[in-house]
């Protein structure tokens, strides 16, 4: 299975869950409690596509 990129050159983009905000930036651009962002960085990494990736798949 091909993974693609959300869009391009987003690997290289980092959440820091640590700056307050940046993590309400991020919550805000995805639609979630900052506590979302804080578990999906958990869980999967803090790369921007992978935490996009974790979204788009539990919509």
């Amino acid at each position: 299975m091909e993974r693609r990129k959300a869009v391009r050159g987003t690997d290289d983009i980092k959440i820091n869950t640590g700056d307050g905000t940046e993590l309400k930036y991020w919550s805000t651009k995805f639609g979630v409690k900052k506590a979302d962002i804080q578990a999906a960085v958990t869980e999967v990494g803090d790369s921007l596509t992978a935490v996009t990736d974790y979204f788009r798949s539990r919509r």
